[in-house]
């Protein structure tokens, strides 16, 4: 009793369950970093090192060519509609051209030759002989009514017959398909859009 040491008795006892704790926290950082090294064979990036990856700047910093890129990219992707436009696909077509009963009036409108197609010729030979002066004015001029007037009878009879013609593959005929022949028929066959299928002659099946 005399002989125990005040200091003894003045110390505080060490609570084990808080040693325990702490070691263990050490024990598992220190697996934690092991494992990350280890693992990956470098540190995991922290959230704000992830962050700073992902992020881009929103301005280029060669504007010029970045501009010159994008528009190189619509061009391109013009240029693609227009030929996928052109070979018929319907991806592609206006609601106008959509459809089968539409791309078979223009098979048919293309198998044939049409008055319409002298139209616009014969329109530019009379402007041409009405500005110069010249005797025969009235030729030209009474010519081009009579090419009109065949060219009138010439539309009727066409949109009559691509209705029948739809009528009798498909059973129905949608609205506008008579002038949809006929205004097909106007243009000359080099700049129908979509290109003609079909050869002159050849019917559409």
């Amino acid at each position: 009793m005399f002989g125990r040491n005040k200091k003894t008795e003045t110390e505080t006892p060490v609570d084990e369950t808080t040693v325990l704790t702490e070691a263990g926290t050490e024990e598992s950082q220190t697996t934690a970093g092991r494992s990350s090294t280890q693992g990956k064979g470098r540190p995991t990036p922290t959230r704000r090192q992830q962050q700073a990856a992902r992020k881009q700047p929103l301005v280029p910093k060669d504007r010029k060519a970045a501009k010159a890129a994008d528009r190189q990219q619509r061009r391109d992707q013009r240029l693609h509609a227009q030929q996928r436009m052109a070979a018929g696909d319907q991806r592609y077509l206006a609601q106008r051209d959509r459809g089968d009963q539409r791309a078979f009036v223009r098979d048919w409108v293309d198998s044939r030759f049409c008055m319409a197609e002298l139209l616009m010729p014969m329109a530019i030979v009379a402007l041409v002989f009405l500005l110069i002066p010249s005797g025969v004015q009235e030729i030209v001029s009474t010519a081009f009514f009579v090419l009109f007037a065949v060219v009138v009878l010439d539309c009727i009879l066409l949109a009559n017959g691509a209705k029948r013609a739809v009528r009798k593959k498909f059973g129905t005929v949608e609205s506008g398909t008579g002038w949809y022949a006929v205004t097909r028929s106007i243009n000359w066959r080099s700049t129908r859009l979509p290109r003609p299928r079909v050869r002159r002659g050849q019917r559409p099946s």
